[in-house]
């Protein structure tokens, strides 16, 4: 796999604008691999967002928002030549795709902001991975800026929405995170608290009405000097898992079991990461091999999910005792 930086990273989408490209994300896709593959596409004059499965409630409601309902197909168009997959750095994590990607030998370009897993397939495309960034949304902007495209207002509710869900709502958040929503507020012609009450909109009061119950029947514990809140959760773990650190926890972990797999989620209040020298991505990928899927992240915020489902007792008792262990330095 060659890795790219971000100058050759726009040398090459400049030079593969006129290919036929299909632009996809990982496995139920969200705002922030969703935003950023619409917003992308516009600059490739032959091109189709396309879906490895399905998309989250708040993705759908994203676009519903932004005008881009119809955008997505379900399938890579025939002659593809080009299939770059966003918000993700493996080629599973776009299931069935990703075979059919295999078989058809298109080209492939991963655009990803998460640690790359240390079991890294080293032939399969080229890849741009920067932990910097909190957000594949903002690599896409600032990529869609540097070859020069339109951003139009849609675009630009889509990418703060990217920006904003995936830095856990600002906490993972740099001085180019505020400069990116500021201008894209601009564009869109649109208030922080515009955005924001479209975001709270996005989840049901019956399902908040959910993850409330599931902090309050938590496990809140004091490990060291610091709060660490744990539990089940129904509907949504990274939900829970970020509403605990807003209401105070230090650490979060939330873990739930769905028809096909068992996913977690885990979140730590920033800078925590630098003082305990932790790095979440690097816990939740062992918690993923344990699950038989994968796992990753960034320092403060990461998750694993897999289909080994009856594992899922032993991979968060794994999670929660590396977490604990940091605490306790």
């Amino acid at each position: 796999m060659k890795l790219l930086d971000f100058n050759e990273l726009a040398a090459f989408i400049i030079k593969n604008k006129q290919k036929k490209v299909a632009i996809t994300f990982h496995s139920i896709g969200d705002r922030d691999g969703v935003s950023s593959a619409i917003s992308l596409a516009s600059f490739f004059p032959r091109s189709a967002v396309v879906t490895p499965d399905y998309l989250t409630g708040n993705a759908k409601r994203m676009l519903r928002q932004a005008g881009y309902s119809d955008a997505i197909k379900t399938s890579i168009p025939a002659e593809t030549e080009l299939l770059i997959i966003m918000d993700t750095n493996l080629l599973e994590s776009i299931g069935e795709l990703g075979i059919r990607a295999r078989k058809a030998n298109c080209q492939m370009l991963f655009i990803d902001h998460h640690l790359l897993p240390t079991n890294i397939r080293s032939s399969e495309g080229t890849i741009f991975n920067d932990e910097g960034y909190n957000s594949t949304a903002s690599i896409i902007y600032a990529l869609l800026k540097i070859v020069g495209a339109k951003i139009t207002k849609g675009m630009a509710i889509l990418l703060v929405n990217g920006i904003i869900s995936d830095s856990a709502e600002l906490q993972n958040s740099t001085y180019t995170t505020f400069m990116q929503i500021s201008e894209l507020l601009e564009i869109a012609s649109m208030d922080y608290a515009d955005v924001i009450e479209l975001m709270h909109d996005n989840i049901s009061p019956k399902d908040r009405y959910t993850i409330i119950n599931e902090i309050k029947d938590s496990e809140i514990e004091i490990v060291g000097k610091y709060i660490f809140i744990h539990g089940k959760a129904v509907l949504h773990a990274n939900v829970a898992a970020d509403i605990a650190i807003r209401i105070g926890a230090d650490a979060s972990l939330f873990w739930t079991v769905a028809k096909k797999e068992a996913s977690a989620s885990a979140r730590l209040r920033a800078p925590l990461d630098k003082r305990l020298h932790m790095h979440l991505g690097v816990l939740m990928q062992e918690v993923g091999i344990m699950l038989n899927g994968n796992g990753g992240g960034h320092p403060c915020a990461a998750g694993a999910y897999g289909p080994f489902k009856d594992n899922i007792n032993a991979a968060v008792s794994k999670a929660e005792e590396g977490i604990k262990e940091r605490l306790l330095q």
